[in-house]
């Protein structure tokens, strides 16, 4: 007899492991802490999941499959590098706003070299990094010696420090506003020029 999931269970059990990842690094969360916040046995969190590492690899996969969709939707949709970057950093900002925990999340196992993309993620990266130069290439608004590396952060990887240096108020302050997002789309534009 098959058994019932409890979407549920489930999503208490992700929920769980974000927040303890964020709180305690990845050493910190262990299966059983994860299991008794999110109110299920440890045994029901093994029919998901074989270990922990496989738990958080999930979900940081997922995470990232939501940028590479938005960053593909994008570059589909959008005739420059400008609205691009300034919508993909607009989702960065969103994600933050909504949901804090996922993009400390995505920041904590993003420096964390135990935890990488998948390969097909890194290729997809890599593939959306190039049309990104490209497109911006062709407009003009890219130099042509710009890197894939120096794409890939100027796009994602400075908007979420920036994002993460406010979370943790590093500089004395904790928020953003809609200007801050702005100057952070035009510095990531300009750098690559």
């Amino acid at each position: 007899m098959a058994r019932i999931i409890d979407e549920g269970k489930i999503q208490r059990i992700r929920e769980s492991t974000i927040e303890f990842v964020v709180q305690n690094g990845y050493g910190g969360a262990s299966i059983s802490s994860i299991a008794t916040r999110a109110g299920v046995a440890e045994g029901y969190l093994y029919r998901f999941y074989r270990s922990k590492h496989e738990l958080v690899t999930k979900l940081l996969y997922s995470k990232i499959a939501r940028i590479i969709e938005k960053l593909e939707d994008l570059l589909k949709t959008r005739s420059t590098i400008k609205e691009v970057v300034n919508e993909l950093i607009g989702e960065f900002f969103i994600m933050a706003e909504e949901s804090p925990e996922k993009i400390k999340f995505i920041h904590v196992l993003m420096h964390d070299y135990n935890f990488q993309v998948s390969d097909d993620q890194r290729q997809q990266i890599q593939d959306l990094c190039k049309q990104v130069v490209q497109m911006g290439v062709a407009n003009g608004e890219i130099g042509s010696h710009i890197t894939l590396e120096e794409a890939y952060g100027m796009v994602v990887i400075y908007p979420l420090e920036f994002i993460n240096l406010r979370m943790k108020g590093f500089f004395g302050i904790g928020t953003w506003t809609s200007e801050d997002q702005l100057r952070v789309s035009e510095f990531s534009i300009n750098a690559l020029k």
